[in-house]
C-alpha cells in the first residue's frame, strides 16, 4: 500500500511539473510588437481518426488559453501578426526536413531533434510564422509528449504542460 501511494505521489509530482522544450528561435524577429495572432490554415483531420481528433483539440484549446491568458489574442477575419502550426509525432518519428515553408526556414542547427535530424516519436512541436513574410521564427519541441500507454488524463496532462512550456519560452523573447 505505501508503495502503491509513493508511485502515485511521484507520478503526480512528474506529471504535474512543466514539460522540459528545447526551442529555435529567429533573433531578428520582431516578437515583441506582436498582439494578435491565428491558426495556420492546415488539411481537416481524417474523419474516424479519434485519437488525433483529441489530440488536436486538447492542443488548439490549450494553446488558445495559454495566449488569452498572456494578452496575445487570436483573430479569424483580420490580418493577424502571427500564425501558429504545430506537429505531433504520433506514430513514427518526424524528419526535420519534412517541414518546410515556402517563405522560409530552418532555424538553424535544429537543436530540438536528434543527431539524425528527427524529432522523436512523443514530441510535440510548436511552429510560430511571422504572418507578413511567412517565415519560420520560432519552434518549441517538448519531447515524451504523446506516448501510447497514457491514459486519456495522463495524454491531456502532458499536453497541457508542453503547450504552457512551450508558451513560456515564446512569450519570454
Amino acid at each position: 500500500m505505501m508503495r502503491g501511494a509513493c508511485l502515485a505521489l511521484v507520478a503526480a509530482a512528474v506529471l504535474g511539473c512543466g514539460v522540459p522544450v528545447a526551442v529555435e528561435r529567429d533573433p531578428g524577429a520582431r516578437y515583441g510588437a506582436w498582439k494578435s495572432w491565428s491558426w495556420l490554415p492546415r488539411s481537416p483531420v481524417a474523419r474516424g481518426d479519434t485519437a488525433w481528433t483529441l489530440i488536436d483539440e486538447r492542443v488548439r484549446s490549450s494553446f488558445e488559453r495559454e495566449m488569452k491568458a498572456r494578452g496575445l489574442r487570436k483573430v479569424e477575419r483580420e490580418r493577424p501578426d502571427f500564425l501558429v502550426t504545430y506537429y505531433a509525432a504520433l506514430d513514427a518519428p518526424i524528419d526535420a526536413k519534412a517541414i518546410a515553408y515556402a517563405a522560409g526556414g530552418p532555424l538553424g542547427a535544429r537543436s530540438a531533434a536528434n543527431a539524425m535530424g528527427q524529432y522523436e516519436q512523443g514530441s510535440l512541436l510548436l511552429d510560430v510564422l511571422d504572418a507578413k513574410s511567412g517565415k519560420l521564427v520560432w519552434r518549441g519541441a517538448g519531447r515524451r509528449v504523446i506516448e501510447p500507454e497514457q491514459t486519456p488524463a495522463e495524454r491531456r496532462e502532458r499536453i497541457d504542460a508542453a503547450v504552457v512550456s512551450m508558451v513560456d519560452e515564446f512569450t519570454a523573447r
